[in-house]
């Protein structure tokens, strides 16, 4: 999260402040969403010519962050409010009329990915409701503890955009100083959204990324052993082999393409050299390492032979225990994020001469997503 002690006066300041705040995390995220994408570290593994060199990520991440995102708002939110229906009926129509309907699942996604969502309302001749990449937008929010958001950015490889509470300015790049257009942007407050993924604005998957590059690791060199015993070397004991009478080619490169190693004895035979893998303690410490993933990012494997097993209801509600926590504290922040734009839409529907709601009152909530599983 970017915090700045901000005085009025010093905005020039404050937002080049913040722009150097968000470069380290940019490449977090960036990160982030390499693993989302299946572009893991182990890809970038390099081993000399002519040994093996399998690259295996695995979809850990995606999964979690699916299955997360999925699992919370699978459903969708239900809006209820006591005595206003109209006006809160003219705030749904809105929304629904300014946004698509996969608008609030993207940022679901993008808060389980990079531990944030975030939307930005905009007017032209209508109402616009867009979700942002996180990689490439933020807010920035006062240092004091009712943090206050200061303004938000938008960055592209043509310009920056930085809303405040009343203005958009567009610069050219984010070197330039000075402002190429500033105008009002038509709402009372910020129309940049944030969705928090908990207080440390954390992924869903980021805290196991070590777990996930020992599992990527631990398969590749699995796969690699299998083609080093295919190429198992032959080692003649006492037989003339392999000798350095070509300059060009070493020993050592003539060893990797003839496969054959030649040893000075008086007695003379053969015999295969391979590497002795213990295919039961790998796949024992492939299952731990799997299990840890599943575990520490609070997501049921549901590949799982006893979750498969489960006929009862309860017995499924315990497997599902630490999602449910996990999503309870996600569901707080999004719904947070939805009181928000809720805010915006209704200084919409206000310059409109339309009944707006109480904000306040609005009661947000999200279905049991399990119910049909539970019942006994």
């Amino acid at each position: 999260m970017i915090r700045l002690n901000y005085s009025k006066g010093d905005f020039e300041k404050a937002l080049d402040t913040a722009l150097k705040q968000f470069s380290p995390h940019r490449r977090r995220l960036s990160k982030l969403g390499r693993y989302y994408e299946g572009r893991h570290d182990i890809l970038m593994r390099t081993k000399p010519q002519g040994m093996p060199n399998n690259r295996l990520p695995h979809g850990f991440p995606k999964y979690i962050a699916e299955l997360s995102a999925g699992y919370m708002y699978s459903t969708g939110p239900i809006y209820s409010i006591k005595g206003d229906d109209e006006g809160l009926q003219n705030m749904l129509a809105l929304e629904e009329a300014s946004a698509d309907a996969a608008l609030n699942m993207r940022i679901a996604l993008y808060q389980s990915v990079y531990g944030q969502g975030l939307s930005l309302c905009w007017l032209d001749n209508k109402l616009h409701i867009s979700s942002l990449d996180p990689r490439n937008a933020f807010i920035a929010y006062d240092d004091t503890a009712a943090r206050k958001p200061l303004f938000g950015v938008i960055l592209s490889s043509r310009e920056m955009r930085v809303y405040t509470d009343t203005h958009v300015y567009i610069y050219e790049g984010v070197n330039n100083k000075t402002p190429k257009t500033k105008a009002p942007h038509g709402f009372k407050r910020l129309p940049m959204v944030a969705y928090d993924n908990g207080p440390f604005l954390q992924g869903d998957f980021e805290h196991v990324l070590p777990l996930v590059d020992a599992y990527d690791t631990l398969a590749s060199d699995r796969l690699n052993d299998r083609g080093q015993f295919a190429d198992a070397m032959l080692v003649l004991t006492g037989i003339m082999g392999i000798d350095e009478s070509d300059d060009n080619i070493s020993a050592a490169a003539k060893l990797r393409q003839q496969r054959t190693l030649t040893l000075p004895d008086s007695d003379s035979k053969a015999e295969w050299l391979i590497k002795n893998a213990n295919e039961k303690d790998i796949d024992v410490l492939r299952k731990a390492i799997s299990d840890d993933i599943h575990k520490f990012s609070m997501t049921p494997d549901l590949e799982d032979t006893r979750l498969l097993g489960m006929s009862s209801g309860i017995a499924i509600q315990y497997k599902l225990f630490c999602l449910r926590q996990r999503t309870a504290i996600k569901e707080r922040f999004f719904i947070k994020g939805l009181k928000d734009r809720a805010r915006l839409l209704c200084d919409v529907l206000e310059s409109r001469g339309l009944k707006a709601p109480d904000v306040d009152k609005i009661k947000i909530s999200f279905k049991n997503r399990e119910g049909t599983l539970t019942k006994e």
